[in-house]
């Protein structure tokens, strides 16, 4: 009962964004012949195929897109039962408040590492379809950190919509809260800690890629992966401590 009512609650939103991600990645990839020279000059990173997939997908408006739909997949819970007048009919289910928020929590996070995969599977089908090389070892590598950038992304969210009845004014303080964290950790004193998250769904801080080449080097470090995921963690429980203790 508690998984189908937050499917109910997210699933148009989780697959309308699981359409959009796999359409721009097969975009990106059919129509590459089209697209390949003119963002070629518009910017001097992009010499080959390798590299005008990660501007475009794994480092680029998709991966934008990825971020985005974290942060909608994030609303919902009681506070929204609250604006839909279903709030008394949730809480008299014989289940606490604390599993109430956890099924929401754990569904939103298998939703998110299901959107990461995306990428990685279609670009690497797409590209062998067209006859470019793209090892699958190469996009398997930011399923990693597309789920840990994303799954703290969504706990952002998910910690507004539990203090806002609002899902606008919970999607608006998410989304402005994020754009400050992002902008904050590119303070001097910060930037030499792997903080910015876009960076680190990008594998460019810490070094995972080359930034030259964009292949990745030999310093796959699971700490920052762990940290973000740690973070989520604690945004979790954190919104799960407010749940229990709100006067709803």
């Amino acid at each position: 009962m508690l998984w189908y009512k937050a499917w109910r609650e997210s699933s148009l939103r989780f697959l309308l964004s699981a359409a959009i991600i796999t359409l721009m990645c097969l975009v990106y990839t059919l129509f590459q012949s089209r697209l390949y020279p003119a963002i070629a000059n518009a910017t001097s990173h992009v010499h080959n195929y390798t590299q005008y997939i990660h501007w475009t997908i794994f480092g680029g408006a998709t991966r934008g897109i990825l971020q985005l739909s974290c942060l909608l997949l994030g609303l919902g819970g009681l506070q929204r039962d609250r604006k839909q007048n279903t709030l008394g009919f949730t809480l008299a289910l014989p289940v606490s408040r604390s599993s109430l928020i956890a099924s929401r929590a754990v569904l939103g996070v298998l939703q998110v590492f299901v959107l990461a995969l995306i990428p990685s599977l279609v670009v690497t089908a797409a590209s062998q379809g067209i006859g470019q090389q793209l090892p699958l070892g190469y996009s398997l590598r930011f399923i990693p950190l597309w789920a840990a950038g994303g799954i703290f992304t969504y706990a952002i969210s998910f910690l507004a919509s539990v203090l806002f009845p609002s899902e606008y004014v919970s999607l608006a303080v998410a989304y402005i809260t994020y754009v400050f964290y992002l902008a904050a950790v590119r303070y001097p004193g910060l930037r030499r800690f792997p903080l910015h998250v876009a960076d680190f769904m990008s594998g460019l801080f810490p070094r995972y890629l080359d930034r030259a080449t964009m292949l990745w080097t030999n310093t796959y470090a699971l700490l920052p992966i762990a940290g973000f995921l740690a973070a989520a963690f604690g945004l979790v429980i954190i919104s799960m401590w407010i749940t229990v203790k709100q006067d709803l």
